[in-house]
């Protein structure tokens, strides 16, 4: 069967390999192709071929990509169940650099939409709000930080007016949609985005780590003033690693107190949270980072100075082989000794 055949086709199947067969396409004819099966009657197909556009599809794609996502938008429980299909064409917005596409994506952010998900209400746009804010960062919306800040705070708490609860089960928004709105706060570029980061730093309740370590990461990206007073809470943090996740980015910041404050960090931490943080130093090429890594060699700890071995190993600085040769000569544990020579010869 030929692409017009397999788009015409009554199976399933036959429509997925036509999004195939479009994608290798000359540019000319696959877009074309890649729009109409966007539009087909199984949301499947039509998610698929709007994941593929993004990918290969070009500006001239945008237009028809948001007059599809505003008519979805207009019922969305019936025309995109679980908003696959809006989900992939907001992200495509980003990706194309699609800037007239922040229309779509703002009317996406404010998208609620409650389904039956094994027999219990689930807000299935959360993703669909996610992808909307990572590409209004990366479009350089000048509104970006007002509309994705207020959903870094969003656990579908005490949001009862929009929300439907025939069996009084609350809305729950999943971590990994905060994680997306802090990485596109981060990626929006503008420092005024370093204040509701900072917010949730400072208050973070019972945030999952994971998104206040994203918080961390964006923040630091914006190379504001202060990220060291939010960040310096949580080198005394009860979650060793998310107190190692903290050194991590304190490391990066540029300032006289930080390498104080990371040799007395390793010195608190154990197990894989201080492995995590004397590798990632190892990153580091700042002459205070390389001083701070060489004095675990005086660490009483032997999994730390196994931890040191593993860091320099390969290193071609004279004074990190200088610091591998003194363990591999005179380090009281015959394993780091052993360690040391083998890192030496790599």
């Amino acid at each position: 069967m030929n692409l017009a055949e397999l788009i015409k086709s009554k199976k399933v199947e036959d429509r997925l390999r036509a999004v195939k067969l479009a994608e290798r396409l000359p540019e000319n004819e696959r877009q074309e192709a890649l729009l109409k099966l966007m539009c087909d009657r199984v949301n499947y197909v039509a998610a698929t071929a709007a994941e593929v556009l993004g990918r290969v599809g070009d500006w001239n794609s945008g237009r028809p990509m948001q007059e599809r996502f505003l008519w979805l938008s207009e019922d969305g429980p019936k025309r995109d169940a679980g908003c696959h299909i809006r989900s992939h064409i907001a992200y495509a917005f980003g990706r194309l650099e699609y800037t007239p596409g922040g229309e779509a994506l703002r009317l996406g952010l404010k998208t609620v939409q409650i389904e039956a998900v094994g027999g219990v209400p689930f807000d299935t746009a959360a993703s669909l709000r996610a992808n909307c804010a990572v590409s209004l960062a990366f479009l350089r919306d000048p509104n970006a930080v007002r509309d994705i800040a207020p959903l870094l705070f969003d656990t579908g708490e005490n949001k009862i007016d929009r929300v439907v609860k025939p069996s009084g089960i609350a809305k729950r928004i999943l971590p990994e949609v905060r994680k997306k709105m802090a990485q596109a706060l981060g990626a929006t570029g503008d420092p005024t985005a370093a204040i509701p980061l900072r917010i949730k730093l400072a208050f973070p309740g019972d945030e999952a780590a994971e998104v206040l370590q994203e918080c961390m990461q964006a923040l630091v990206s914006l190379d504001v003033e202060d990220t060291l007073e939010v960040l310096r809470p949580y080198l005394q943090h009860h979650d060793s690693h998310l107190c190692a996740y903290a050194a991590l980015m304190i490391a990066q910041i540029d300032s006289p107190e930080v390498p104080d404050l990371l040799r007395e960090t390793i010195e608190n931490l154990y197990g894989d949270p201080l492995r995590a943080v004397i590798l990632g130093l190892s990153a580091h090429r700042s002459d205070d980072a390389r001083a701070i890594l060489r004095s675990v060699a005086d660490d009483t700890r032997m999994a730390a100075r196994l931890a040191l071995v593993e860091a320099l190993q390969g290193s071609l600085d004279d004074s990190d082989r200088a610091c591998l040769k003194r363990l591999a000569e005179k380090d009281s544990d015959p394993r780091v000794r052993e360690a040391a020579a083998i890192a030496l010869k790599e």
